[in-house]
């Protein structure tokens, strides 16, 4: 009865009571006392804020409501009814903390990183339309750079803060839902036939969900002996989020594309002046040696039969061309570019279906792909099956996972600049270089009406190798993984995965004989397969707990996989018909003894990663991982690779709590190792290889050592070191970061040539040091985020500088391989200069007299002849100078650096109501192209095409035939201040690796605009229709096709290589994409 009368008089007599409020706020987070928080009451002006150490006092009436408020945190009200208090206030949820970032192994809060790790998610991916996944990277990523290939479903090359390795390549770790991918390669092809397809061509860029771009120690050492490259993690699209809601989506796309630019060849009439000038170049050449007998033509001379014999032997071979006319003698100007490329159409067709709860959901895609590349009889098709299942069992305890990705890939590839200038010139090459006075063969001709032109050799024009010559690549791929994570307990969790990966990739190659090749061999064939099967399993264990403002996240991980790789090539030659083409080896007169291949390699590997943060404000993360791998010597199988991170969110700081404008501000340190092993296995093994040879007139098999052991051989191991520093302003309206870095790759593998006397020409041996530092800046901006209308900006901008440290104690630099001319090295790896710097002649201008070209003292100089610069005087064996000095190895120096100065990227977008739109810009300073194709197309030394802008420009004589007579006069000539050589019958040393071939590759490109209208048709329930344009404008100086296209995308030692690359496009597609 007391009781209860208290509890009906006190409220009556409480609420006319006044109380002292007094009390201490914290942060809930991190359990610390908040300094400068507002507390007021409600509906008034009277307050107060927290003192140092958190604490406020307030006169209060008993029932008054009291706010406090404090930036970043959410508001929180309390009634006054007794004192002290208690206040915990919670941070305000943004964006960073909503973010989750996978590295593969694990998911992390983005904002508890201390590593360098950018996220692009799929509403980004989805902006610019494209069927590469590696394009899709272009322009989201500082320090990322991508070599472009617009061949359907040709390779594309990306290098993550430089290159570490001369074997290694540059192309990073993709990790695929958690598990490592193996590097894609063509099954064996003939020589001078298609490039290399894509690592990720298996995948549909329409079931990515997200992408994790790796770059610092800090995140790349979980991967170890993988890592030193920067690792790609992919995370396709489950229905997690689905909310018992079912979806389907349905998305089209349909685009044509065309060469970003043709080159500007001469046309028929152009090519017949050409020709003739060739002669009267060489005539005055002739007529004017001061070595000359009877005396050298100094213009004042009658220009007779009788005082130059050599008119006796003058040709105009195409007397009805007159200069600077349209006047021909053949009356045929065909356009090999315009024969030889095409628009191209390509549809793509993906549907898929989500649905369930976050108990138990499934994804299913279905992705077609048909497409066609510009040069004629290039194509890739392709289908992928895509599902991700998910059940929650045993009362939530455990949720089972299953991944599956199935794809198959058919698509003819054009031969394409692998070849050498000569013997083996490719589509594009050819294209640019034949004879625009020849035509398409008609019914019953063959090869030989070119040969004329070609001297003497029955050559193949563009049309006719691109439209029969078959390259045909089929790739199919099953990837399945299978995983259970266990909750174990609230702090500790377990997952065991397991995943099976097969692929098979064929290859079929046939040159018919009214190819070149098919000719020279009476039809040419060959069948290749690789096939791969990889079994991965893994176990992982993760404690997860907070001790008051402490946090630990400890993962415990070991790994094991398994890859066994064959392969087999055969070749055949002598063909009764074309008709059986690559079908049936039994019709042809010689069958190749096959090449066959079985490789096997095992790693075991086991990691620990701990992070501890206290109070969320200071951050340790601790990794550590050994690798064991079967590729080397027992001795040297395992290593070590580990990394330290520290971070401080200095925002968190009370000194800088009050700074409104502030919303996070973060130092980042890293510190690790990572590694690489980019051989095949076996190579610290001596092998036997089998060779064939006559014994007594019978066929003996025996064998001998093909490679000499090295027990030391190791992995090639990269240190790092990351600065980061992270800066939002504005409410996160502004986020800004910036890295700074420094790798150094040690123990580089490579081919180490040995003395003839071991009997090996060479073996793979650990030598030398690289060096790779720069700095990353990246700049998120918010610009207005209004219901109606919002505008972003995003801009990366990065440097790299590269160098090769140390080769060996012996070595100060290696020759790198061939590239255009037989026993041509243009490439050059040298200690103190970046990797693959361009090594070659220099030269300046061309010699415009006899004078001139006497007065150099180097042979094979002469009027209109390249002006090569003698930097080392050859001298005989008195070490007196020789008369006639040669351009050679000693005279080179750098020519070229195909290592960028810097890239940027600048996107915008947009979205107003229901209108989206998105730009982006990408480029680059620097990066030279060594240009195979300018040999010829401004060398002027043969009987091909050429530029127009380089025969323009070039030395020409001041002679002309006039009325069938070949008369004289200055104005006809261009003798001094010509930058391109003449067009002449017997040219000088031209083959000469030199500056000539080296071009600028900086270039600004509009790369991608994406405008779409979504209208929604009900809950749940839209339509976006889209249209995207593709390169569609570059500014560069580059006079080939495309400054971003390279050859050899994922060769490290060709790198800056363009030799007749497939041609860069740009695309216009329209799209769209149904969801209900």
């Amino acid at each position: 009865m007391k009781k209860l009368l208290f509890l009906l008089i006190f409220p009556i007599s409480v609420f006319s009571q006044d109380i002292l409020m007094t009390g201490i706020v914290f942060d809930d987070d991190s359990n610390q006392p908040l300094q400068g928080v507002n507390v007021i009451i409600k509906n008034t002006s009277k307050g107060t804020t927290t003192d140092f150490d958190g604490f406020f006092e307030l006169k209060t009436v008993v029932g008054d409501t009291i706010v406090f408020s404090y930036i970043g945190m959410k508001d929180k009200e309390i009634i006054s009814l007794s004192a002290p208090v208690s206040v915990r206030l919670e941070g305000k949820s943004n964006e960073l903390d909503e973010v989750v970032v996978s590295v593969g192994y694990y998911d992390v809060s983005k904002k508890d990183l201390s590593g360098s790790i950018v996220q692009i998610n799929s509403e980004q991916l989805e902006k610019n339309r494209n069927n590469s996944i590696e394009s899709l990277l272009q322009g989201q990523v500082a320090g990322l750079v991508v070599s472009e290939s617009s061949e359907p479903g040709g390779g594309i090359g990306i290098s993550i803060r430089g290159v570490n390795s001369m074997l290694g390549g540059t192309q990073p770790l993709y990790v695929v839902d958690g598990i490592p991918t193996s590097p894609v390669s063509d099954a064996q092809g003939n020589g001078g036939t298609g490039q290399q397809q894509s690592n990720l061509g298996f995948l549909n860029p329409n079931d990515i969900e997200k992408i994790e771009v790796l770059k610092d120690a800090a995140a790349t050492a979980i991967y170890g002996a993988r890592g030193a490259n920067g690792v790609v993690v992919i995370t396709t699209k489950t229905a997690d989020t689905a909310n018992g809601v079912d979806k389907i989506s349905l998305t089209f796309d349909t685009s044509v594309s065309e060469v970003t630019k043709y080159l500007d060849v001469l046309d028929g009439a152009g090519f017949e002046n050409y020709m003739n000038q060739r002669y009267l170049n060489q005539l005055y050449q002739d007529i004017t040696n001061p070595y000359r007998v009877g005396g050298a033509f100094d213009g004042t001379q009658e220009l007779s039969l009788e005082n130059y014999p050599e008119l006796s032997n003058f040709r105009n071979p195409y007397p009805d061309a007159i200069p600077f006319t349209n006047n021909q003698t053949t009356n045929i100007n065909s356009n090999w570019q315009d024969i030889t490329y095409r628009l191209s159409q390509s549809n793509s067709l993906n549907l898929s279906y989500r649905g369930g709860n976050f108990q138990k959901n499934l994804s299913i895609s279905l992705g077609l792909i048909d497409q066609e590349g510009v040069i004629i009889n290039s194509n890739n098709r392709r289908i992928t099956y895509n599902m991700n299942a998910k059940r929650k069992a045993f009362n939530n305890k455990v949720d089972f996972f299953s991944k599956t990705n199935i794809s198959y890939k058919k698509g003819n590839a054009s031969s394409v600049g692998n070849g050498e200038i000569f013997s083996q010139r490719g589509v594009v090459s050819q294209a640019l270089q034949f004879q625009p006075i020849f035509s398409l063969l008609s019914l019953g001709e063959e090869d030989d009406i070119y040969a004329d032109l070609n001297e003497g050799n029955i050559v193949s024009n563009p049309y006719t190798l691109a439209k029969d010559v078959t390259d045909l690549k089929k790739s199919t791929t099953f990837r399945q993984i299978f995983s259970a994570v266990t909750k174990i307990s609230p702090k500790l969790t377990s997952t065991v995965k397991g995943s099976f990966e097969y692929r098979r990739n064929t290859r079929d190659n046939y040159y018919p004989v009214n190819t070149t090749r098919g000719r020279r061999n009476n039809g040419e064939a060959s069948q290749a397969y690789t096939e791969s099967n990889k079994i991965y399993g893994e176990a992982n264990l993760r404690y997860i707990n907070r001790f008051g403002a402490h946090r630990l996240d400890a993962i415990l991980i070991g790994t094991y996989e398994k890859n066994v790789f064959r392969s087999l090539f055969n070749k055949a030659i002598g063909y009764g018909s074309d008709n059986t083409s690559f079908y049936n080896f039994s019709s042809a007169t010689e069958i190749y003894v096959p090449i066959s291949e079985f490789r096997e390699v095992g790693l075991l590997s086991s990691v620990l990663r701990i992070g501890y943060n206290y109070k969320r404000k200071y951050y340790v993360d601790f990794n550590t991982r050994i690798d064991a791998s079967s590729k080397f010597a027992v001795n040297n199988q395992s290593a070590i690779f580990p990394s330290l991170a520290l971070s401080w969110v200095i925002s968190k700081e009370k000194f800088l709590r009050q700074v409104d404008e502030v919303s996070q501000l973060k130092i980042r340190f890293s510190v690790g190792k990572t590694g690489s092993n980019p051989i095949s296995p076996y190579q610290s093994l001596s092998l036997l290889s089998p060779i064939r040879y006559n014994f007594e007139n019978d066929l003996a098999i025996g064998y001998f050592e093909s490679n000499l052991a090295n027990n030391d051989l190791t992995w090639e191991k990269t240190d790092q070191f990351n600065i980061g520093f992270d800066l939002s302003l504005f409410d996160s309206s502004v986020n800004l970061t910036i890295d700074a870095y420094n790798k150094r790759t040690k123990d580089l593998l490579q081919n180490v040539r040995l003395p003839v006397s071991n009997g090996y020409t060479s073996r793979i041996d650990n030598f030398g040091e690289v060096e790779n530092k720069g700095i990353e800046f990246s700049l998120n901006t918010n610009i207005t985020d209004t219901p109606d209308f919002s505008w972003n900006i995003l801009t990366n901008l990065s440097f790299n500088r590269n160098k090769l440290i140390a080769l060996n104690s012996n070595l100060d630099y290696q020759i790198g391989p061939s590239v255009g001319f037989r026993n041509t090295n243009p490439i050059m790896f040298k200690v103190g200069e970046p990797l693959g710097i361009f090594w070659g002649a220099q030269t300046d201008g061309i010699y415009s007299s006899w004078e001139q070209a006497i007065e150099s003292g180097i042979e094979g100089a002469a009027p209109g002849e390249i002006k090569y610069l003698n930097n080392s005087i050859d001298l005989d064996e008195n070490g007196v100078p020789l008369d006639l000095q040669q351009i050679n190895f000693d005279d080179y120096v750098q020519i070229g650096d195909p290592n960028p100065d810097y890239s940027f990227s600048f996107s915008n977008n947009f979205i107003y109501k229901n209108w989206d739109l998105s730009i982006l810009l990408t480029g680059q300073k620097g990066g030279d192209v060594f240009w195979v194709d300018s040999w010829q197309l401004s060398g002027l030394q043969k009987t091909t095409n050429v530029l127009s802008s380089s025969y323009d420009s070039s030395w020409r004589a001041p002679l002309a035939v006039i009325n069938g007579e070949v008369t004289y006069s200055p104005s006809y000539g261009n003798l001094v201040g010509a930058t391109n050589p003449a067009a002449i019958v017997d040219n000088g040393p031209r083959a000469i690796a030199s500056d000539r071939q080296i071009f600028d590759g900086s270039f600004i490109r509009f790369k991608n605009i994406n405008l779409g209208y979504t209208l929604s048709i009900s809950n749940n329930q839209s339509l976006r229709i889209y249209a995207s344009g593709q390169n569609l404008f570059t500014i560069t100086n580059y006079p080939g096709y495309d400054p971003e296209i390279r050859t050899y995308t994922k060769n490290p030692q060709k790198r800056g290589v363009d030799f007749g690359t497939y041609p860069g496009t740009k695309t216009y597609l329209l799209g769209l994409k149904l969801t209900y």
